[in-house]
């Protein structure tokens, strides 16, 4: 049996649809690489920032300072506000022929709108790794390359981490803390861990398998998801297929650039960038002007900043160099081929 919608169902049931797909298939994980906010028919998200608070102990009795009220000026939290604009936007549409359904059917819209959400997935992917390198490599090109000595993955992996434990102190950033951090890698830089020491712990079905005692449970353990591989040194690792690189090359205003090539992977804290995603009501849907049949219109708006440039930190190939000159970030579908 064939079920059929009407073109209001069709539309909460591809916007529903649209969304799931967006968030299953996202890399960067709320919390971990990013900070994320969503929201639904927004342009702009109003994001804060909130630093350490600086001061100076003092010692009572001392000839400066040491009565008992401190006379040193009163300290201000530093919080700054900050509009994100959602600059780039996905609206590709895309047409349902009559002649391959009569009418919409869940089959075939369930195809349309699955294949929607993940070229929108890919797209957020790729301009969120674009944005996080180029920021990186703008600011300072000081990276971690893969050296000779045996482990050389593995420990370029945790001069990356050192790296963010020694925080941001110009920004007021002691620390980028273990719990907000993730690694983000290509498919043979996780091959190279493995071959060497079989680091990566844990897995995809990781939290499911656990059996439940003393202090550790199911319930107490982080799920990650697709894509997810496992940890390393407490930082969970996340694979991105080749598809992905490329694609963050086509983000640097060429659709055949090769930008971060020699980049195997990269580490990051969440409060090193902000993303914010605005997902629809409703997909529009109409009758096709080309013919008989449904057009989809979505429209998926998103924007990324990143705050802190050293909050992220690229593990390039054995022998190479950070990319030259400044790193221009642009959406393929505004690139003149």
């Amino acid at each position: 049996m064939v079920y059929n919608v009407n073109d209001s169902a069709t539309q909460v049931l591809a916007a529903k649809q649209v969304k799931e797909n967006i968030f299953v298939s996202l890399i960067h994980r709320n919390g971990k690489g990013i900070n994320q906010q969503e929201e639904t028919n927004v342009s702009t998200l109003r994001m804060l920032k909130a630093t350490a608070l600086q001061g100076n102990a003092r010692e009572l009795g001392k000839a400066y300072n040491g009565k008992w009220f401190n006379n040193q000026s009163v300290g201000m939290q530093d919080v700054s506000e900050y509009d994100l604009n959602l600059l780039y936007i996905f609206d590709e549409m895309v047409d349902i022929p009559e002649v391959q359904e009569d009418m919409v059917p869940v089959n075939i819209f369930e195809a349309a709108t699955k294949n929607i959400g993940g070229r929108i997935s890919t797209e957020i992917n790729a301009s969120t790794m674009a944005i996080q390198l180029a920021e990186r490599f703008n600011a300072n090109k000081e990276v971690v390359t893969i050296g000779d000595e045996d482990k050389a993955t593995y420990n370029a992996v945790m001069s990356a981490s050192i790296k963010l434990d020694d925080g941001d102190e110009a920004n007021g950033i002691q620390t980028f803390p273990f719990e907000e951090r993730q690694l983000i890698m290509r498919p043979a830089f996780r091959q190279q861990l493995m071959s060497e020491t079989g680091v990566l712990l844990g897995g995809s079905n990781y939290a499911q398998s656990m059996i439940a005692k003393g202090a550790i449970s199911p319930d107490a353990s982080k799920e990650y998801g697709n894509m997810y591989v496992g940890e390393i040194d407490l930082v969970p690792c996340f694979i991105a297929p080749k598809a992905i690189w490329n694609r963050a090359n086509a983000w640097t205003g060429n659709l055949n650039a090769t930008t971060f090539d020699n980049v195997e992977a990269f580490m990051c804290a969440a409060s090193a960038t902000d993303r914010g995603i605005s997902t629809m009501d409703y997909i529009k849907v109409i009758d096709s002007p080309d013919g008989a049949g449904k057009r989809l219109q979505p429209k998926v708006r998103w924007g990324v900043n990143v705050c802190y440039p050293a909050g992220i930190v690229p593990i390039l190939k054995n022998g190479t160099d950070a990319p030259s000159g400044n790193i221009t970030v642009s959406a393929p579908g505004n690139t003149q081929v």
